[in-house]
């Protein structure tokens, strides 16, 4: 540092040297032919007669502590041919093949990193000058190149002209189609209205037919057993009416162990004023009204109405016993595990069987209903109109649904000149030793094990994202979601090639996917990049 501010103490020394003897000229550094580390087109910012100040414009220094082995500048400008400065870089010519930059830190690192070995210009590392070697070969790709672009270009063309084709015949079509939906649309309204005026004409003419069924079957019900209510309490009243008084009492309950809810063997006043619903005598209507519904459990269990349950239980008691015994067996070795498997099942198939035909109820056979000659043709006449109707409700519903699919199809980016119109709903298919790999162009892209299984969904198309070129790579989305990790997605890059081919797929991240893919669509020599030669 102290060596830096002395030279900088004689560097104002030498200005005003200078500045006396002004009239003699500039003769500072006027020997130098040109500065390490940089290109040609850089040498007047590198002027040995005056003093260098640093590209991004930060500090003024003279200009011998450029190339010093030491960083001035901030932005590492006034070190291009020494690796002083991180942050800089040095510029090989390599006079017959592609002039480079290279980062400043690999001057003098004993590795050749320029093809004509000027980075190592200190190093013990003797680099053989192979740029011409080099270069030839790099003119040889280039030619391949080159002939791959005017080829693959032909081929572009006629996908460029073979696609606006098809898109003109699309927007065509889609105009007849709109068309055919406008009548379409006509055709349905006017089967609606013969639909309506037909099935006006059937309702009318089924009216006298029209009988609310089940309405009337519920009141016949609701009458027939309100009937056969009336009838058992009726009868029953007689019999408890043994004084013929028209009254039912207490007294005459108290006589019958029917009523005597508690087992204890005697009906108390209680028991019996339960049964008359509080009163103490009933009359005939009474007892049909609020007593019977109190009486009638009790004597259908005196009546034996219950012992179906009883049967039940004495059922699954024998099961029971069947089980242990064939338990017992088993341990005994009389049967075979395979063997009591199958009773098991057949008891269960049996049990099934009995529930279906307990729950199975014979349904009455609704005869059929017999219209008249004029009535049938008015139904006939509603089912036809009917039938049209659908038929032409269909017509419209297929007609909207291909324009609208068609008129995104026109709206689709299909490449500056459409050159990727020929490629809507092509797929293409790669395969490595474990998967097949499928790319459908604007649709989706997939993969199947070839162990077996179902196609696993790797993306749909979303859009296009290259840099430089919009069309050189495409982004699919939104896959089939991996197991505790994201949605898997694929990145399509595009590059020149004779044919449609999908050429390899790798995945770089878990669930995300990079296919490679090359097209005519891409070799376009009025798009080539520009060349990044600052001398040659």
């Amino acid at each position: 540092m102290l060596k830096r501010m002395k030279e900088y103490s004689l560097w104002l020394l030498f200005l005003v040297c200078m500045n006396f003897f002004d009239t003699f000229g500039h003769v500072t550094g006027s020997q130098v032919s040109y500065i390490r580390g940089i290109p040609v087109s850089k040498n007047t910012l590198y002027a040995p007669d005056r003093d260098f100040e640093c590209l991004d414009g930060s500090l003024l220094i003279p200009f011998h502590y450029v190339n010093d082995d030491y960083c001035d500048c901030g932005d590492g400008s006034d070190e291009p041919g020494t690796s002083a400065c991180q942050n800089g870089s040095f510029y090989c010519k390599n006079f017959g093949h592609k002039p480079i930059y290279i980062p400043s830190t690999r001057v003098n690192d004993n590795i050749c990193d320029c093809c004509d070995g000027s980075d190592e210009y200190t190093s013990t590392k003797q680099c053989v000058n192979n740029c011409h070697d080099l270069g030839r070969e790099a003119r040889l790709e280039a030619q391949k190149a080159e002939e791959l672009q005017r080829e693959g270009n032909k081929i572009r063309l006629e996908m460029v002209a073979k696609g606006k084709q098809i898109k003109s015949d699309t927007h065509a079509h889609v105009m007849k189609l709109w068309v055919d939906y406008e009548e379409a649309i006509k055709v349905k309204k006017e089967k609606e209205i013969l639909k309506t005026q037909a099935e006006e004409r059937e309702s009318i003419a089924l009216m006298k037919y029209k009988v609310d069924k089940p309405e009337q079957v519920a009141s016949k019900e609701t009458t027939e057993e309100e009937e056969l209510r009336q009838s058992e309490a009726e009868d029953y009243f007689k019999i408890l009416d043994s004084d013929g008084s028209n009254t039912v009492t207490i007294a005459e309950l108290q006589t019958r162990a029917t009523f005597d809810k508690d087992r204890d063997g005697a009906v108390s006043q209680e028991e019996a004023m339960f049964f008359l619903n509080n009163q103490k005598e009933v009359s005939l209507q009474e007892f049909i009204e609020s007593a019977w519904g109190n009486i009638k459990p009790f004597v259908m269990l005196e009546q034996g109405i219950f012992k179906h349950p009883e049967h039940k239980i004495e059922e699954k008691e024998e099961e029971e016993e069947g089980e242990e015994e064939v338990q017992e067996k088993l341990e005994e070795g009389h049967v075979k595990e395979e063997e009591h498997d199958t009773i098991e099942e057949e008891e269960d198939l049996g049990d099934e069987h009995e529930k279906e035909v307990e729950e199975q109820e014979p349904d009455e056979q609704e005869p059929e209903v017999q219209y008249d000659e004029e009535t049938q043709v008015f139904i006939d006449e509603a089912t036809s109109a009917r039938e049209r109707f659908q038929v032409a409700e269909k017509t419209v519903n297929d007609l909207h649904s291909e324009i609208k699919r068609l008129e995104e199809k026109l709206e689709r980016d299909y490449g500056k000149e459409d050159e990727f119109v020929t490629l809507d709903g092509e797929c293409f298919d790669y395969s490595d030793l474990e998967y097949t790999y499928s790319l459908c162009l604007f649709g989706k892209a997939s993969q199947r094990s070839k162990s077996g299984g179902s196609d696993v969904s790797l993306g749909y198309w979303s859009e296009w994202i290259g840099q430089g070129n919009k069309y050189s790579k495409i982004k699919y989305d939104k896959g089939l979601t991996c197991w505790n990790g994201p949605a898997r997605s694929t990145i399509v890059n595009l590059s020149c090639g004779k044919e449609n081919k999908l050429i390899s797929v790798t995945e770089p991240s878990r669930c995300e996917y990079a296919m490679e893919f090359v097209t005519p669509a891409l070799c376009n020599p009025s798009t080539e990049k520009q060349d990044t030669h600052d001398e040659l």
